[in-house]
């Protein structure tokens, strides 16, 4: 589902993306892949508060 503010986050999605933001953390990765990462994580964050918020 979209609203004004773009797509709205899917649970499964949001948990497979956390749970892939999180082993990420625990495994040797390049730092140009951990910084992508984390951006992954501040946009999902910033979709989670939006979806909240509405």
């Amino acid at each position: 589902m979209a609203n004004d503010n773009g797509p709205a986050v899917d649970p499964e999605l949001d948990k497979a993306l956390t749970a892939l933001l999180e082993q990420a953390e625990n495994e040797p990765v390049s730092p140009r892949l951990r910084e992508l990462a984390k951006r992954l994580e501040a946009a999902l964050e910033d979709a989670r508060q939006r979806r909240d918020r509405d």
